[in-house]
């Protein structure tokens, strides 16, 4: 990685964490989320349009193939994700999913794009992965290490771990798909089409009166979700272009460091022993992967 592509995915990270922690406060309900898909795909539309415009039509061959692959991936991991959940909490579901794209990685992009990581890049996943672990735990202690992999042996940790492979997986079909069409048409392309499909759904599941309430509630912050998920996700494609896959995903976790602080500093959360050491491994981690790009 090149140190504007580091500098891109810090960005990238800090605008991630920000948008989760709006996401949090407006109480981060399947509804709000629909919507804050639909002000993304709303907002953007005119940039969109305007790239076609601007583009030549030779630059866009396969980009049926492309946007269509890369929603199926995103609207499969919403689905793995969603069976976690019924199965664990979110708080523990959800960081292994994050996280755990980690794993599979990088025998992904050594087989697929033929990159290698380097002993800086393993000792990194090591200390991100440990971090997020170790904020899970309610106290420093062994017997809650242990307590946490009895845990993980039931069917949510299996579904966020298949989340994970999703996730790892389409990074590597991301960096394949901007090396082929101009990224703003494969991004916008596919998140425009998963977060209808996305909408559709909760307006089914929950009906149309629960989504015009969440609206009139939340609009400002949904459309603020929309444009900064837009903002951050398209920063790190910049980066997946000519960084390595993994050094980009690991460097940004650390928006999962920057998420338990502003969460602790505007939301009151505790900052317990355990969520300090992790928020420390996960940044110790992060400096390693820039460290060893």
């Amino acid at each position: 990685m090149t140190l504007t592509a580091v500098l891109l995915v810090l960005v990238s990270a800090v605008t991630h964490a920000y948008w989760n922690y709006l996401l949090k406060r407006a109480g981060g309900s399947h509804v709000f989320v629909g919507l804050s898909k639909a002000s993304e795909a709303v907002v953007y539309l005119p940039v969109f349009v305007a790239t076609l415009w601007f583009t030549p039509p030779v630059t866009l061959g396969g980009v049926t193939l492309y946007i269509g692959v890369g929603t199926v991936m995103v609207l499969a991991s919403y689905a793995t994700l969603a069976a976690a959940y019924k199965h664990g909490d979110l708080s523990f579901a959800y960081p292994i999913a994050r996280g755990g794209a980690l794993l599979f990685l990088p025998a992904l992009g050594w087989l697929f794009l033929h990159e290698r990581v380097g002993p800086f890049g393993w000792a990194a996943i090591a200390c991100i992965l440990s971090g997020i672990v170790v904020m899970q735990l309610p106290r420093l202690a062994w017997a809650e290490v242990r307590a946490f992999f009895r845990h993980a042996t039931g069917p949510a940790t299996g579904f966020a771990l298949l989340m994970a492979f999703l996730l790892a997986a389409g990074t590597i079909w991301d960096k394949i798909s901007v090396r082929a069409l101009p990224l703003f048409v494969y991004f916008y392309g596919y998140t425009a089409v998963a977060g209808a499909c996305y909408l559709a759904y909760v307006t089914r599941a929950f009906g149309k009166p629960a989504v015009r309430a969440e609206w009139a509630l939340h609009r400002r912050a949904a459309t603020a979700v929309g444009v900064l998920n837009t903002v951050s996700y398209g920063l790190a494609l910049i980066a997946l272009r000519t960084g390595g896959s993994t050094y980009v995903v690991g460097l940004r976790q650390v928006s999962i460091a920057v998420g338990v602080l502003l969460g602790a500093k505007l939301l009151g959360e505790t900052l317990s022993a355990p969520r300090r050491l992790g928020v420390a491994l996960v940044l110790g981690g992060s400096f390693l992967m820039a460290w060893g790009r």
